[in-house]
């Protein structure tokens, strides 16, 4: 009966040393195709970083002709600001001059544009 005993347990031992070797070849297959999916996804990845790389480079690119705008800009202010400034300074000096003074100083800056569109300032035509 001990002897029955043990070749029971020893077909029941290789009973599952058969079903887990045949097992082991299906998980050894899955195994496979799980590794051929982490390829394929890895090479996803490796594009992807590559058009990344390449988004990054044209962000630099932007941002530096950002910067240039910006200094053009910068530029265009400062200017607009001294304009600003000297006519600001020429209207408050106008404003100072005398009724005889204006005078002058239009019949001096506007006299030689008169006598060549109209021949003079003295013509009948003017009057």
């Amino acid at each position: 009966m001990k002897d029955n005993k043990v070749y029971l347990i020893l077909i029941v031992i290789l009973g599952f040393v058969g079903y887990t070797m045949f097992t082991m070849r299906d998980i050894r297959t899955n195994v496979e195709s799980f590794n051929q999916k982490i390829d394929s996804i890895q090479n996803d990845i490796d594009s992807i970083a590559l058009v990344n790389s390449e988004l990054d480079n044209k962000i630099e690119s932007l941002h530096s002709e950002i910067e240039l705008i910006d200094g053009d800009i910068s530029r265009v202010q400062n200017n607009i600001y001294t304009i600003k400034q000297n006519t600001d300074e020429k209207v408050n000096n106008v404003d100072v001059l005398t009724f005889n003074e204006l005078v002058e100083f239009f019949s001096n800056r506007y006299s030689n544009r008169l006598d060549s569109k109209t021949g003079s300032s003295d013509s009948k035509a003017g009057n």
